[in-house]
């Protein structure tokens, strides 16, 4: 053994050590059913500094990240009890693991048709990223008068649209008519060159027929038309329903939660809460 291999010796078999003793403290842990510990095995910086107050705490993530290959395995073993936890805590949330995802959850609000996903969640990290827009909507609905909602003047001039386009297919009956009595006033001039008026009349003709051509070329644009009425008349009520789904998910919150932001406070809070509440139980 040369002199730099008896040098390297003691740090590599230290570093081995930790390794040993890492994966032996995170298999006895489990076998344990020690959730807490688990947490603080994945992240031992951010267990001791938000858990335990400690700041400044060293980061276990080399350690951590020997069992990357096993977070599917690891997030199916701790998510059962975050769920139910998250479900007491938050009773109007509908969470839904991600496919081939175990750590992954979908958070929405309310079990309704049509529900709207308002966070994601890590259960390994303890973590829902929430949909910032989401808030700011409720917070702009709340400051609306009673009865008011976001999308109000949208839709409105969503309405006058559609009014307009139904009116236009409203007369299609009317056009018909006139046309066919543009050409009973046409063939009339045909078989009568004295005209109308008892004379040839080239510039009545052309002015029947311009007349014609233009309800003919209002008739072909009645299934853009239709279509064009289909896709406002879609616009709309989907924002009549993201109206209501705000009020319903206001509802749920304000029904559970002072605020807005106090509800908001609580989900950030979560991971402290949660293994505060796992190491009381202890």
């Amino acid at each position: 053994m040369t002199d730099s291999q008896t040098a390297l010796q003691p740090e590599l078999i230290n570093q081995l050590d930790s390794k040993i003793m890492y994966l032996g403290q995170l298999q006895s842990a489990i076998m344990n059913q020690q959730l807490p510990q688990v947490y603080e095995l994945l992240d031992s910086k951010k267990f001791n500094e938000q858990v335990r107050q400690r700041t400044h705490a060293d980061s276990n993530a080399l350690l951590a990240q020997m069992v990357t290959d096993v977070q599917n395995e690891l997030a199916t073993f701790l998510a059962p009890e975050l769920v139910k936890y998250l479900k007491n805590t938050f009773h109007f949330f509908e969470l839904v693991v991600s496919k081939d995802e175990p750590s992954i959850y979908q958070v929405y609000i309310g079990n309704w048709w049509n529900h709207r996903q308002f966070a994601t969640l890590d259960v390994l990290s303890i973590t829902l990223s929430i949909d910032d827009k989401m808030i700011g909507e409720w917070q702009e609905t709340l400051k609306l008068p009673t009865g008011s909602n976001i999308n109000d003047i949208q839709i409105r001039e969503i309405k006058q649209i559609v009014d307009g386009l139904q009116t236009f297919l409203d007369d299609e009956t009317k056009r018909n008519l006139e046309v066919q009595v543009l050409n009973d006033q046409l063939e009339q001039l045909k078989e009568n060159k004295s005209g109308l008026l008892g004379r040839t009349d080239k510039k009545a003709r052309e002015e029947l027929e311009n007349k014609r051509d233009l309800l003919l070329a209002s008739q072909q644009r009645v299934p853009q038309v239709k279509d064009k009425l289909s896709e406002h008349e879609t616009e709309m009520i989907q924002l009549e329903k993201e109206d209501a789904l705000r009020h319903l998910e206001l509802e749920e919150i304000l029904s559970n939660f002072e605020t807005i932001d106090d509800f908001i406070r609580k989900v950030n809070h979560c991971y402290i809460d949660y293994l505060s509440t796992l190491l009381q139980k202890k």
